[in-house]
């Protein structure tokens, strides 16, 4: 995709939700470096590629599967393509029973009031209601991808104040074992806390670059 470029009204170039958290989010720094390091001292290569296809292509299957688009299976060996469809089964009955609907994908937002942009990839209703759907290659739900659809929620507050959003969920793709799980998220009061904080570091980090 694309890089997008964030402009407030008066023409100001905004730094994304994303690379506010990737230049002052550092939190599971220390995990993966250990991570890292077993793998080097082990004599395996950094990158599982059969665990990247895996959760790569189960979320692009999901993704096309949201917003109505075709996805063709790729020519993968049959245990990898049992798990991804084993992955994406799970993401049809969560679909099945939310009695999900997508409303918009790929909605790019400035916050005039904070200073920052983003693209929330789906808004869909879930039970009737709408809510801000988030979807992750990962083998766990880290405190950045928290920390991601909090900000999404508030700007998509900020910017539609009279319909907002109060339900955010992240649906997690297993790199690793196929597997599928959503997560429910009601309160992220902290997380945008947190958030805010690395906005202010961003500013700071310009500033003094």
């Amino acid at each position: 995709m694309a890089r997008i470029e964030y402009k407030n009204a008066d023409g100001q170039i905004l730094s994304g939700v994303t690379t506010i958290l990737g230049n002052n989010l550092a939190w599971n720094k220390g995990a993966l470096i250990g991570w890292a390091y077993n793998q080097g001292k082990a004599g395996r290569p950094l990158r599982d590629q059969a665990a990247l296809d895996i959760g790569t292509i189960t979320h692009k299957w999901v993704e096309a599967d949201i917003k109505g688009k075709k996805f063709e299976m790729p020519d993968i060996v049959p245990e990898m393509k049992e798990k991804i469809e084993n992955s994406f089964m799970g993401y049809l009955e969560w679909k099945d029973q939310t009695k999900f609907e997508l409303i918009q994908s790929e909605l790019s937002l400035v916050s005039e009031q904070f200073k920052f942009g983003g693209t929330i990839d789906i808004i869909g209703k879930i039970s009737s209601q709408p809510a801000i759907i988030d979807i992750k290659t990962s083998d766990a739900i880290y405190i950045d991808h928290k920390c991601q659809v909090a900000a999404y929620k508030m700007l998509f507050n900020e910017n539609y104040p009279e319909k907002p959003i109060t339900m955010v969920y992240i649906l997690k793709l297993g790199k690793k074992d196929g597997g599928f799980s959503h997560h429910y998220l009601p309160d992220l009061t902290k997380e945008w806390k947190v958030f805010l904080l690395l906005l202010e570091l961003e500013k700071f980090r310009k500033d003094l670059a």
